[in-house]
């Protein structure tokens, strides 16, 4: 971590914002090793690897969560080349990122930066997708509950050495994000929003971060048709990781009970292959600017509620 992240959090058992920084170890690029602590109530936060872990009190799911996605990863080969692939994948890993890789390039078309924003990369998990905004020279920040390395925080350091770019990381719960009010311009989540169990409560804790005007972006969210069950059977759950599928229309009341406007984008991917196939052919073949404003959004809630199949949008806080 850097200093100027101080700047950024508060303390999740006291909400103070005033910090002491005790450092045993940094490097040019960051502080690698520390205690930082709370002016107000003392509690004393580690820096390990230079990761802020302010992940206090975690709940069972979490503990499980952390369990789970330690198990998958040794059932994987992961390797550095990988990660830095990612979200294309290589090899034999490249089909099972194709539609993630095809959304993500396609809504990060439509994302205009100027650079200098202030970016929360929630659920950041191996850091992928935060890597590509500092890269464009936002102040990045990726929070995630897991660390170990090729599914958690600790990727990040393949990205600092590798491809010389920088963004901080914290070990912090999305349903209680410690970071100060109104401080970042966008929130960008991957397929993190139905990790939760409450999504009105994440996504008001989104609300409370963001800036007036700041946006939400969503990609690679999948979503269930109203005939279908929510039942899940994958080897997620069955690790003990916390995976739920909601409905369009649950997404869309929770974005309305805040007020947030947002536009849906095209998707690749989902339930019926027609329509994949479809969309696929869609999003190929008419020009970017076109398809958001005048063909997708009726056609992309009739899927999404009917057959369901991946949520990509950008919202915003209203001013």
């Amino acid at each position: 971590m850097r200093k100027s992240l101080l700047n950024l959090i508060y303390c999740p058992i006291c909400k103070a914002q005033q910090f002491d920084l005790s450092i045993t170890q940094e490097n040019p690029a960051e502080i690698r090793e520390a205690t930082v602590t709370c002016r107000n109530c003392q509690r004393a936060y580690s820096v390990h690897d230079g990761i802020l872990d302010i992940l206090i009190n975690p709940s069972q799911e979490i503990l499980n969560e952390q369990t789970g996605w330690t198990q998958l990863e040794q059932m994987v080969v992961n390797t550095d080349e990988l990660m830095l692939s990612l979200p294309d994948g290589i090899g034999e890993h490249k089909a099972a990122w194709q539609s993630q890789a095809e959304n993500f390039h396609y809504l990060w078309s439509q994302v205009q930066l100027t650079g200098g924003e202030t970016v929360l990369d929630l659920g950041a998990g191996r850091c992928w997708a935060t890597r590509y905004f500092a890269r464009q020279k936002c102040n990045a920040v990726g929070l995630d509950v897991l660390l170990t390395r090729y599914v958690g925080l600790k990727t990040a350091d393949v990205y600092l050495e590798k491809e010389s770019v920088y963004f901080d990381r914290i070990c912090g719960d999305m349903h209680q994000i410690p970071l100060r009010k109104n401080a970042f311009d966008i929130v960008f989540m991957a397929a993190t929003l139905h990790h939760s169990a409450d999504i009105q409560a994440t996504l008001q804790q989104v609300y409370d971060v963001l800036k007036p005007n700041g946006r939400l972006i969503m990609v690679n969210e999948p979503v269930v048709g109203m005939f279908a069950s929510k039942a899940l059977s994958c080897p997620e759950v069955e690790h003990g990781i916390n995976e739920h599928v909601y409905r369009y229309m649950e997404y869309r009341q929770a974005l309305r009970v805040l007020k947030m406007d947002y536009q849906l984008y095209p998707f690749i991917g989902g339930y019926h292959p027609v329509i994949t196939k479809a969309n696929h052919l869609l999003v190929k073949t008419f020009p970017k600017q076109l398809m958001p404003k005048r063909v997708w959004r009726p056609f992309l809630i009739a899927q999404l509620l009917a057959y369901g199949g991946i949520l990509n949008l950008i919202a915003r806080k209203r001013a």
